[in-house]
């Protein structure tokens, strides 16, 4: 018979097997998934540290760069958003250029993720340079998890958008110079090139100078995000909203007149988030064994190789 998901061995049986219950199984699988998608992290002053210091506290060239990091980000978004123009070969009936209308489109969405999190590593980054007294245990794997600190919402919240950012620039990037990209409608400008193609420069260079780690199960995340747009997009159609020419479809392959291309568009989009995650969880554990290799052993960040719950 079955008892707590487990078979246990009858006269009939041999005692020197023991199989596992289909439920057992499952239910383990549950709760790794569970533990997998969760935003724990221990300690959490990893989130507001380079993987390149020493010590607990953030440095000050960290804090300089982390303002330079998000005054970056910001100019570049608000002049995304100032400088808006029609197509330079646009030749189309005369529309009046609605600004708002830049918070439509995928590649600006991304980019308000980059200036969000940006903010958010800044706000970890002061909120323990100003803290005076940490509490990092010694060796957290020996550490029964109810008795763990618990990860400070900021620190989750800004893990949570710096990995959908991550997988957004990429697949933005990607997904714009190969499918959306057309010469007669779109100018090749600095500012073009800035958020279509230094935006996924911008999330390499965070994956190379942060410590926290990248979960694999954070995909989700990402390909949540995109499955959003793509609902977005679909409701934006439906009450009668067009892009900023007066076209009914925001982007070309997201034609919800066409709905069975347009799902397969998000679909595939979806799919390429996921791939976008995993080559960002590869790069983070690359730098951390980088980084434990280059510093000298028995530095405190050594243990910054694989994320904790």
């Amino acid at each position: 018979m079955c008892k707590h998901g487990v078979l246990v061995p009858t006269e009939a049986s041999d005692p020197a097997i023991k199989k596992v219950c289909k439920p057992a199984m499952l239910g383990r699988i549950w709760q790794a998934s569970r533990r997998g998608l969760t935003l724990d992290h221990t300690p959490s002053h990893h989130f507001a540290c380079s993987q390149w210091q020493t010590g607990h506290r953030p440095t000050a060239s960290y804090i300089v760069y982390r303002w330079l990091f998000f005054l970056s980000a910001l100019s570049i978004g608000l002049t995304s958003f100032a400088c808006q123009r029609l197509p330079p070969l646009y030749d189309g009936p005369k529309v009046e250029l609605n600004y708002f209308k830049w918070f439509i489109y995928f590649t600006n969405w991304g980019y308000m993720l980059i200036v969000l999190q940006a903010a958010l590593a800044l706000a970890v980054v002061h909120k323990y340079r100003n803290q005076k007294t940490y509490c990092i245990p010694c060796d957290d794997e020996d550490i029964p998890l109810p008795r763990r600190q618990k990860t400070p919402f900021l620190c989750r919240l800004y893990w949570l958008v710096h990995n959908i950012a991550t997988d957004l620039a990429f697949v933005i990037t990607l997904v714009y110079w190969t499918l959306v990209h057309d010469p007669r409608m779109h100018e090749i400008n600095a500012l073009n090139i800035l958020v279509h193609g230094c935006n996924s420069l911008a999330m390499l260079l965070e994956l190379a100078v942060t410590a926290h780690p990248i979960q694999a199960m954070h995909a989700l995340f990402g390909a949540g995000a995109g499955l959003m747009y793509g609902i977005f997009s679909a409701f934006y159609w439906a009450v009668g909203g067009t892009d900023r020419v007066g076209l009914p479809a925001i982007y070309p392959a997201l034609d919800w007149n066409k709905p069975g291309s347009a799902f397969g568009f998000v679909a595939l989009c979806a799919v390429v988030m996921m791939f976008a995650h995993a080559i960002a969880t590869v790069l983070a554990i690359l730098r951390m064994k980088l980084a434990a290799k280059l510093r000298p052993s028995g530095s405190h960040l050594d243990k910054f190789t694989l994320p904790t719950h």
